[in-house]
C-alpha cells in the first residue's frame, strides 16, 4: 500500500506537522474539513486517508516513509524529494505567517545565531568551538536556546535550504497547552441552549443553572472557564451574535457597500421617506390633537439637499403624492428610491413598476403617476433581516442632529411646549419650524460628503451642479396630475362613468362625455381632484394615453322640471347626432358598394320576356337629394358647443370619405 493509500488514526496524526497536538483536536478538524475516513479494522473509532490530509502533513509522512515500505516511484527520487521539499517550505511559511510576533522574532534570532556560527567557521574556527562561542554569547545576552546542542538542532532543521527560508524553518514548534476537562453532553447542550438565546443571559447565570442540573444527575461539573473556552472554539462568532442579539445586530457586523452618488447630476435622482415627529403633540385645523404628525421628505441623492416636503396627520398616499407635486416645482427627477411600503409602493403612484412587491400586481392596474411623469421608481427593503432600512441617504438627515431632533428642540417649539396633549402646538407653527429647519439644514457649510468635500453646504453643492447640468422640469398640466387621485373603472353601455370616491347615502358621483360611448366595456383610469370632485374628471387609458375629459352629472330634485327638460334636450340632441351619423354611414356604404359593383366583372344577363300590362307599381320613397337635404338640415345656433363640434366632425369626415370614393356632390 502506498503512502497516499494508507489510513491513520487520530492518535497517530496528533502532533504531526499541520495537525493539532491532541487527538480531540484532530477529530474536530476532520469533521470541519471533511476528511475521507473508514472504520478501523481493529478497535473502535475511525481512521483517515492520507490523501485527504493537508499538504504539509502528506509531505511529512512521505519523507518519513521508510524506503523499503515505499513502492518504486514512477519518477526519480531526486524529483520526488524536490517536490516534498517545496511543499515543506510552503507549509513552513504558512505557519510563520500565522504565528505570533514573539515566535517570529525568535525564529529570526535563531537564523542570526546560525549566521554567526557560519562566520566563525569560515574564519577557520572548528564548528564545535564556533557553536560553544556563539552559545556563550547568547547566554551572556540572556537569549533563548543558548546551548551548542540547540545550535546543532537548528542547523539540521535548515539543512540545505536557502538562507531566506531559515526564519520559517526555525519557527518554534511548541504550542501552548491548556488543560481541558470533558463536559458531559447533556450539560453542554443545556448550557449552550441557555446561553444562545435572545434572553442574553450571562455565562455565569447559565453556568449556575447547569450546575444545579449536574447536581441532580450526579455528574461532574467542570469549571466555567472550560465552558466558555469550548463555546468560543466551537461556536461561530456570527452565529453567537445572531442567537443572542438578533438579525439586526448580525447585519451590523456584515460589510456594507459604498455607493457613489456622483454618478448622478443634481436633480437626476432623489430618495424619499417619511419622518414621524412622535415627540410632539400637534393640534390640527380640525381640532384633533395627535403625536403622529408625519412629513414626507424628498432629498437629492448627489448633493444631499432636501428639495420638498409635505406634512400630514399620518403617513399616507396623499401625503406622498402632494410631496411629489412640491418636488416637481423644483425638478423632475429621472429616478427615485423609496421603501417598498404600503404608502410608497401604492398602485396610484407606482402601479406597473418593476420590483414592486407590494399588493397584488395586475395589468389592469394601469401605469402609476410616477411612470406617467417619466420618474422611474426603485424600491428598497425596510425589512431589518433581509434588507437594509438605513441605506438611503435621507436616513442620515433624520438621525441624531438631523431634522427630527432639530425641530423638536427649536426655541419656537420649546417656548410653547408640545410634549403633552395639554401643551399641543398649532400645526401651522410646526410647518413654519420645519421650513426653517430645512433651510438651516441645507445651508450648513463644511459638509463631509463626496460632493461638498468638507467645504460646501448642500445648497452650494446644488447650485454648483445645476449650473453645469440644468434640471428637468414638467409643464403645469403634467404637474396637475399629482393633484389628482385616480380610480380604475369599466365604462358601461350608457357611457356614464361612476366613481366610488365621494359616495354617500345619496349615491355615487357620475360623469359623462360624448366620447365615452365609443369606449364601452373598456377599463380606463379616471383621474380627479379629491378636494373638488365636481370639477370633472380626466380619463386615461391603462397605458397612460389621454382619452377625454368628462363633466360631472349632479343629482337633481325629484320634482325639478327644468332638469328633466334639460336631460330630454340632451337625449334628443344625442339621438339626432346618432341618426345623422348612421345616415351618413349608410350613404357612404351605398356609394362604396356601387363603386365596387361597377368595377366587378358580371355575366351578361339573359333577356327576359316582358309581359304587356298597363299597371305601374308606385314608389313612395324619396331618393337622396344632396341639395334638398342640405336645405332641410337643422340650422345650429352655435350655443351648444357639443352639438356644433360633433356636426363639424361629421361634415369633415363625410368630405374625406367622398374624396376617397371619388364622389363629388353637385353644387
Amino acid at each position: 500500500m502506498t503512502t497516499e493509500q494508507r489510513f491513520l488514526s487520530a492518535a497517530e496524526l496528533a502532533g504531526l506537522p499541520g495537525m493539532p497536538s491532541t487527538t480531540r483536536g484532530v477529530l474536530k478538524t476532520s469533521v470541519r474539513e471533511g476528511w475521507e475516513s473508514r472504520r478501523r479494522k481493529r478497535g473502535k473509532g475511525l481512521e483517515y486517508a492520507i490523501a485527504s490530509l493537508p499538504a504539509v502533513t502528506r509531505a511529512a509522512l512521505l519523507i518519513a516513509t521508510p524506503p523499503e515500505a515505499a513502492p518504486k516511484p514512477a519518477t526519480s527520487t531526486r524529483k520526488l524529494a524536490a517536490i516534498a521539499h517545496d511543499q515543506l517550505i510552503r507549509a513552513a511559511w504558512e505557519r510563520y505567517e500565522s504565528a505570533t510576533a514573539t515566535m517570529r522574532a525568535e525564529a529570526v534570532q535563531a537564523a542570526q545565531q546560525l549566521d554567526a556560527v557560519a562566520a566563525l567557521v569560515a574564519g577557520g574556527t572548528p564548528k564545535c568551538a564556533a557553536r560553544d562561542q556563539v552559545a556563550a554569547a547568547m547566554r551572556a545576552a540572556n537569549l533563548k536556546g543558548a546551548s551548542a546542542p540547540s545550535l546543532a538542532r537548528w542547523e539540521r532543521a535548515v539543512g540545505n535550504a536557502a538562507r531566506a527560508d531559515w526564519p520559517a524553518l526555525l519557527l518554534p514548534d511548541y504550542t501552548g497547552r491548556t488543560s481541558t476537562a470533558e463536559i458531559p453532553d447533556v450539560l453542554w447542550d443545556f448550557f449552550k441552549s441557555s446561553y444562545m438565546s435572545r434572553d442574553r443571559k450571562s455565562a455565569s447565570s447559565c453556568y449556575r443553572r447547569t450546575a444545579e442540573l449536574a447536581a441532580k444527575q450526579g455528574k461532574a461539573m467542570p469549571s466555567l472557564k472550560t465552558f466558555v473556552r469550548r463555546l468560543e472554539s466551537e461556536v461561530d462568532s456570527l452565529s453567537l451574535t445572531l442567537s443572542r442579539e438578533g438579525p439586526e445586530a448580525l447585519r451590523r457586523r456584515l460589510p456594507s457597500i459604498d455607493r457613489d452618488s456622483t454618478v448622478f447630476s443634481a436633480g437626476q435622482a432623489v430618495n424619499g421617506d417619511g419622518l414621524k415627529f412622535d415627540r410632539l403633540y400637534v393640534c390640527f385645523e380640525d381640532g384633533e390633537i395627535l403625536n403622529t404628525a408625519t412629513a414626507w421628505v424628498w432629498q437629492d441623492i448627489r448633493t444631499r439637499r432636501i428639495l420638498a416636503w409635505r406634512l400630514a396627520k399620518t403617513e399616507h398616499t396623499d401625503c406622498f403624492r402632494l410631496a411629489t407635486y412640491d418636488l416637481t416645482a423644483v425638478c423632475a427627477p429621472e429616478y427615485c428610491w423609496i421603501d417598498n411600503t404600503r404608502v410608497a409602493a401604492n398602485k396610484l403612484m407606482t402601479a406597473g413598476a418593476a420590483g414592486r412587491h407590494r399588493f397584488k400586481s395586475d395589468p389592469a392596474d394601469g401605469v402609476g403617476l410616477l411612470q406617467m411623469l417619466g420618474i422611474e421608481p426603485h424600491f428598497t427593503s425596510p425589512n431589518a433581516e433581509t434588507g437594509n432600512p438605513g441605506a438611503k441617504p435621507i436616513e442620515r438627515a433624520f438621525g441624531i442632529g438631523g431634522l427630527h431632533s432639530e425641530v423638536a428642540t427649536n426655541p419656537r417649539i420649546t417656548a410653547v411646549g408640545g410634549f403633552s396633549p395639554s401643551t399641543a402646538i398649532p400645526v401651522q407653527l410646526l410647518r413654519e419650524v420645519i421650513a426653517e429647519e430645512v433651510a438651516r439644514h441645507n445651508a450648513r457649510a463644511k459638509r463631509r460628503t463626496p460632493v461638498c468635500r468638507g467645504v460646501l453646504s448642500f445648497d452650494q453643492a446644488w447650485a454648483e451642479s445645476v449650473a453645469k447640468h440644468p434640471v428637468r422640469v414638467l409643464s403645469d398640466a403634467q404637474r396637475r396630475l399629482l393633484l389628482m387621485t385616480r380610480e380604475i373603472v369599466t365604462i358601461p353601455k350608457t357611457g356614464v362613468i361612476v366613481l366610488d370616491a365621494g359616495q354617500s347615502r345619496h349615491g355615487r358621483n357620475k360623469f359623462w362625455s360624448d366620447a365615452a360611448p365609443n369606449l364601452i366595456d373598456q377599463r380606463v383610469s379616471v383621474h380627479f381632484d379629491p378636494a373638488n370632485i365636481s370639477a370633472g374628471v380626466h380619463v386615461y387609458s391603462l397605458d397612460g394615453r389621454y382619452l377625454f375629459a368628462a363633466e360631472h352629472m349632479p343629482s337633481r330634485a325629484y320634482n325639478d322640471t327644468d332638469a328633466a327638460a334639460e336631460a330630454k334636450r340632451l337625449r334628443t340632441r344625442i339621438t339626432k347626432h346618432a341618426k345623422r351619423g348612421l345616415e351618413q354611414e349608410r350613404r357612404l356604404n351605398q356609394l362604396e358598394q356601387e363603386k365596387l359593383y361597377a368595377t366587378a366583372e358580371k355575366p351578361a344577363p339573359a333577356p327576359q320576356p316582358q309581359p304587356e300590362t298597363n299597371v305601374v307599381r308606385p314608389v313612395f320613397t324619396r331618393p337622396h337629394d344632396p341639395d334638398r337635404d342640405a336645405a332641410r338640415a337643422i340650422q345650429r345656433t352655435g350655443t351648444d358647443s357639443r352639438e356644433a363640434d360633433l356636426n363639424s366632425f361629421l361634415e369633415a369626415f363625410q368630405r374625406k370619405r367622398n374624396q376617397a370614393l371619388g364622389f363629388t356632390p353637385q353644387e
